[in-house]
């Protein structure tokens, strides 16, 4: 059994890089793709900033159409009150009217002054932000060529690791029952599937154990688990 736990620790050699691997070739596309959705996120906020100005130019128009109607309704009603023959009802009739309309017509214009300012502002934060993302476009251009190449290198380097991890399960000859054991913990406890013991301290989860299991570690005629981690314990 001391040749079987010693050919574990050898493929735990293996399978702690194997881990660090696959944890680079998880992390790396992550990372990405978070950038990658931040940026996303700027442009979807740029889109609602030049919705909402090209909205609010469209109601710009509409008091622009109200104030352009009003004045030419004006100039009719002064026309009108020009050619009444000095007739004092209907003077004060088309002077109220013209009234009316001078006050729509000003008022029209309020508006679309205060929603010009709007339009403004939304165009000055839409700017700034896309200002935003061409630098980060340019940052995310280099990471995203960086993460390529680390991935191209870790997938070289989890392949050679595999070689590596089947070419010493094969030479040991680790038996079955071992190997599931092992291959268990080591899905379980991220790449560590045995700990080793210092005295009576489980050097993984720093608990002491029995002085039992102290002496069949130390026989190493069977693979003992650690009673809080589940580890295989070594000395």
């Amino acid at each position: 059994m001391k040749a079987v736990l010693q050919a574990l620790l050898d493929l735990q050699v293996v399978d702690r890089d194997l881990h660090q691997v696959q944890l680079e070739l998880k992390r790396l596309p992550k990372e990405r793709a978070q950038r990658r959705a931040e940026i996303e996120r700027i442009l979807g906020r740029i889109a609602e900033l030049r919705n909402e100005a090209k909205g609010l130019r469209v109601r710009i128009k509409e008091f622009e159409d109200v104030a352009t109607t009003q004045r030419q309704r004006v100039r009719k009603l002064e026309n009108d009150m020009s050619n009444s023959r000095a007739d004092a009802v209907l003077i004060a009739h088309f002077q109220h009217e013209v009234k009316t309309c001078k006050k729509e017509i000003s008022n029209a214009e309020d508006q679309g002054l205060a929603l010009l300012e709007q339009v403004e502002n939304c165009d000055k934060q839409a700017a700034a932000l896309q200002a935003t993302v061409d630098a980060e476009e340019k940052v995310y251009a280099e990471f995203a060529g960086n993460v390529e190449r680390e991935l191209a290198a870790a997938e070289k380097r989890r392949a050679e690791l595999d070689a590596e991890r089947k070419k010493r399960i094969t030479q040991n000859s680790i038996p079955p029952e071992a190997l599931a054991t092992y291959s268990r913990l080591l899905a379980a406890r991220d790449g560590m599937p045995l700990a080793p013991l210092d005295g009576r301290t489980c050097q993984a989860c720093f608990i002491e154990i029995p002085t039992n299991l102290v002496v069949r570690v130390t026989r190493g005629s069977e693979l003992v688990p650690c009673p809080s981690c589940d580890r295989i314990l070594h000395i």
